[in-house]
């Protein structure tokens, strides 16, 4: 089990870098006068910090039940321990994906486009929602997000193929 956490760990890793990396092709800013990239570079950062912790944690199990020897078995069979839930790679895969193929259409189909299609897809594809519910979900998150970002706090979001309101 210590394993899979260190991959997970490594695999977040890695879309933390790829992910900061577009991000900060897209006019980061300043705290004063935060761009379009601002806000995606501080979720990368803090998905980071938690690829960072599951690491650490995961370091320190690995040592905890060396130490431990054979006597204690898997920190999942003690008693009171709840089972940890099994990710379906599937998921996991198209999720990464998903958000690939968010970033690469950010800028050309603009913030809202690319978000309705993104959350759409994670809600109506991988959860268990209808597809009517999922989209719905999607337009009202993308157009409260653009209503705080774009026009209360003016940062400045792509605008792609619908162009400026």
């Amino acid at each position: 089990m210590v394993r899979r956490e260190a991959w997970s760990a490594g695999a977040l890793a890695v879309l933390v870098v790829v992910a900061s990396i577009h991000s900060i092709r897209l006019d980061v800013g300043s705290v004063a006068r935060p761009g379009p990239g601002f806000f995606p570079l501080v979720l990368t950062v803090a998905l980071g910090v938690v690829a960072v912790a599951l690491l650490l944690a995961t370091t320190r199990r690995r040592h905890g039940d060396q130490r431990a020897g054979e006597e204690a078995g898997p920190a999942s069979e003690g008693p009171g321990a709840e089972p940890i839930p099994r990710i379906r790679l599937g998921k996991l895969v198209a999720t990464a994906g998903a958000l690939a193929i968010y970033i690469a259409l950010f800028e050309r189909l603009g913030f809202i486009l690319a978000t309705i299609g993104f959350l759409a897809f994670l809600l109506g594809a991988l959860a268990p929602y209808r597809w009517p519910i999922a989209i719905a979900a999607g337009v009202l998150v993308a157009l409260a997000t653009y209503l705080v970002f774009d026009t209360w706090l003016q940062v400045r979001l792509p605008a792609g193929v619908l162009g400026r309101w």
